[in-house]
């Protein structure tokens, strides 16, 4: 990509993307060699938006917000594809899912295969975060999710909800802007045109410390806005409430953190610059 994409960065990343492009095409290639392809479902997704602000090598979230590290949308929104001889047909699904709706999906599958079959539950995992969501991978039926939890910090005090149409950000969710790929950027210098506004409330020069934003409540509609540009919370406080009376339930059942102080003996340096165990197990 050198000479073909300016930013150097960017340059880097559509290369390392384009290898990994390359050795999913060996896997592929294999299961068919082997006979296995027509009985698989491929899956491809990402865990996260990609890092911005410092610590970017040339990824871009835009036109959504913020990046990895953060609970804005360019940090938990993810693109994804699923390819299989065994689906219907081809389809761009914008139903709600959940990473964790990866484990009850796939072991309902394994369990009562891809047809329908309402006497088939698939097996008993117990009380999980996670639901099956084939029927609405296959266009069966919609998303079995209405709701997630984004996360809770309690040692940084902050959260994140998603409940239909409506997100909620409680306390720092980290970097909120929006870095643009670099073409783009490049069209808004020369043309002289003004970047998007933040339309949030908060004024973010004079927010650089962690503890003015604790307690604060952003609302956003994600689904008319996905950008989150409008900050809503004053205009529907009863959505606030019923998503802050959710974001509770979430944390009165949340495991206390184990957190421990960093030990020195843990040094990567001690071992010749290697993570490794460091204390005596038994």
């Amino acid at each position: 990509y050198k000479g073909v994409v300016k930013d150097d960065d960017r340059a880097s990343l559509l290369a390392m993307v384009t290898a990994m492009d390359d050795d999913a095409e060996v896997v592929v290639s294999s299961l068919k060699k082997a006979g296995m392809w027509e009985d698989t479902i491929f899956i491809f997704f990402s865990d996260n938006g990609g890092p911005i602000a410092g610590i970017s090598i040339g990824q871009v979230n835009y036109p959504l917000r913020g990046g990895k590290y953060s609970y804005w949308e360019g940090g938990i929104r993810s693109a994804s594809f699923l390819h299989s001889p065994l689906l219907p047909d081809r389809r761009i699904n914008h139903e709600l899912f959940h990473v964790t709706d990866w484990l009850p999906t796939l072991t309902h599958i394994a369990h009562c295969g891809i047809e329908e079959n309402p006497g088939c539950s698939g097996p008993d995992l117990g009380d999980i975060d996670g639901v099956n969501q084939w029927p609405a991978m296959a266009g069966l039926a919609p998303s079995n999710r209405t709701e997630f939890l984004v996360n809770i910090d309690q040692i940084k005090k902050n959260a994140a909800l998603r409940l239909g149409r409506w997100k909620l950000l409680q306390g720092n969710p980290g970097n909120g802007a929006w870095p643009m790929p670099p073409r783009l950027a490049e069209e808004i210098e020369l043309n002289d045109v003004e970047e998007r506004d933040i339309d949030d409330g908060f004024d973010y020069d004079e927010l650089e410390q962690m503890e003015l934003l604790e307690g604060k409540v952003q609302l956003y509609d994600v689904e008319y806005d996905p950008s989150e540009t409008q900050e809503l919370s004053k205009r529907y406080p009863q959505v606030v409430d019923l998503l802050l009376e959710r974001l509770q339930y979430h944390k009165d059942r949340a495991v206390q953190p184990r957190n421990v102080p960093t030990d020195p003996a843990s040094n990567p340096n001690h071992f010749g610059g290697a993570w490794t165990p460091w204390l005596e197990t038994c």
